[in-house]
């Protein structure tokens, strides 16, 4: 007798919900508290995960939730401005260590370029190579090229000084952004300058935070206080399920106590009735 293979059932399943409907759902609260330049698509992930772990049951718990959302959110922010905050003064410290202590070789090729190019954006009738010619002379230190120079610009608002100047800034900025790349090269070269000068990043960072310690303490502060509020909706979740725990499993003992009572009881009513 051939067997009929049985149909296995697929169960229906229910989808949780998508971060759009979560979104309209807290919409009762306001809009998401992003500022500009902030990732929104982030806080979507951040509003979907606390979402599957807090689960809400009802709209108390999910007006809890929008607090647990946006007060982690803030949490985060803080969390990037302080960060910030550090990194810019430590990155603002550097530059000045690099311009005060750059060696001339490492910049003069670029001086020689923006000189070369001054020359010919203001002196376009003098020929481009002798312009270039005369931008090499003078960054070589060659007697008399300065002073050239700076009676062929004297009619505008700039000399060999300022454009040396750029020129030091310019190369210091893009040491600083290789620097932060970690180009072996450009870190090897700032880490020997540091071990020449006596200094380290972390010093430099630390004079330069020096007169930001009460912003970073504000911060932290507000960091502070913004996770109290978080773990206090927290809290109140955790309160409120434990309330509606006890009051159901105080129903369920009553109706089974009731159960039981009648049980008991109809046995002796019909010994009674007899």
């Amino acid at each position: 007798m051939t067997s009929v293979p049985r149909t296995n059932k697929s169960k229906t399943k229910i989808a949780a919900p998508s971060v759009p409907e979560r979104a309209q759902r807290l919409a009762l609260f306001g809009p998401p508290p992003l500022i500009e330049g902030e990732d929104a698509a982030a806080y979507d992930q951040l509003l979907a995960r606390i979402f599957a772990a807090v689960k809400p049951v009802d709209v108390i718990d999910e007006m809890f939730t929008a607090d647990i959302v946006s007060l982690e959110w803030e949490v985060l922010r803080l969390r990037r401005l302080k960060w910030s905050l550090i990194r810019a003064r430590g990155l603002g410290a550097l530059e000045d260590f690099l311009d005060e202590n750059l060696e001339y070789d490492l910049y003069s090729e670029a001086f020689a370029d923006e000189l070369a190019e001054a020359l010919q954006d203001n002196l376009p009738e003098y020929p481009a190579e002798d312009a270039r010619t005369l931008a090499r002379e003078v960054a070589r230190h060659k007697p008399g090229a300065a002073d050239k120079v700076n009676e062929m610009l004297a009619g505008t608002s700039l000399d060999t000084d300022d454009i040396l100047d750029a020129a030091r800034a310019s190369k210091v900025k893009e040491l600083v952004q290789e620097y932060v790349r970690r180009e072996p090269d450009t870190v090897t070269l700032i880490s020997d300058l540091f071990t020449r000068a006596g200094v380290s990043i972390d010093g430099l960072t630390a004079d330069a935070l020096a007169e930001k310690l009460d912003d970073i303490e504000r911060i932290d502060r507000l960091t502070t206080i913004a996770e109290g509020r978080r773990n206090a909706s927290l809290h109140e979740i955790e309160r409120r399920r434990a309330i509606l725990g006890e009051t159901l499993r105080r129903g369920v003992q009553e109706i089974e106590d009731a159960e039981f009572e009648v049980i008991e009881t109809t046995p002796a009513q019909g010994k009674n009735v007899a």
